[in-house]
């Protein structure tokens, strides 16, 4: 396995696109309540994942039992999207495969955030919670989508969507890090962020 390769599909430089090809295609379905319902997931999913990073990288705010200080961000994105472009992918040929791809999506994205981005920078614990609430949007999100029906989205527009995807996992990755540590330090007045080998207790020597 090559975890830190493939961990950078699930950075924000690549589900944003994602987000964004979402957004287009449940715009060209005329359905704007599909849409909102779009936009208030993803801000129901990135919140908890920033105000607990926030509050780790401030204050040092964590679970200590369970060795978890923030919400993987890339397990939260792993599971939403796969999940959801899954869903809407199948929904435009074969709508009654919905449900079954997004369950292989889920079961695909969640094997990505416990072997891939677990292995790579997070404890389990933490890909666990992020697969938890990538896993709760997305499902939430596709149960109020069957009940609002919208229209099929075009060919050439799924096809435009998916390549803009594919372009972007060529993207440098953004330093998001970065930005919360400053706005973490900002916040908190602390003159450096707190990371996970200052939180954690050494392990005992043998």
């Amino acid at each position: 396995m090559l975890p830190e390769s493939l961990t950078r599909y699930s950075d924000l430089s690549v589900m944003l696109p994602a987000a964004a090809a979402i957004a287009l295609w449940l715009l060209a379905g005329r359905s704007p309540r599909a849409l909102a319902a779009w936009l208030v997931t993803l801000l129901a999913c990135y919140l908890p994942v920033a105000a607990s990073k926030l509050a780790f990288k401030g204050w040092g705010l964590g679970i200590r039992w369970l060795d978890l200080t923030v919400i993987s961000g890339q397990a939260t994105n792993a599971t939403l999207m796969l999940a959801v472009l899954g869903s809407l992918l199948v929904r435009r040929f074969r709508p009654a495969w919905r449900w079954p791809a997004t369950l292989a999506a889920l079961a695909v994205a969640w094997w990505y955030g416990l072997f891939q981005i677990a292995a790579a920078s997070h404890p389990r614990s933490e890909a666990i919670a992020g697969c938890l609430l990538g896993t709760f949007g997305a499902l939430l999100f596709l149960r109020y989508l069957d009940r609002l029906a919208p229209r099929r989205v075009p060919t050439g527009l799924l096809v435009l969507g998916l390549l803009a995807i594919g372009a972007a996992t060529q993207a440098p990755r953004l330093p998001v890090e970065v930005w919360l540590d400053r706005l973490a330090m900002s916040l908190s007045g602390r003159p450096v962020a707190f990371a996970p080998a200052d939180w954690r207790e050494p392990e005992p020597a043998p």
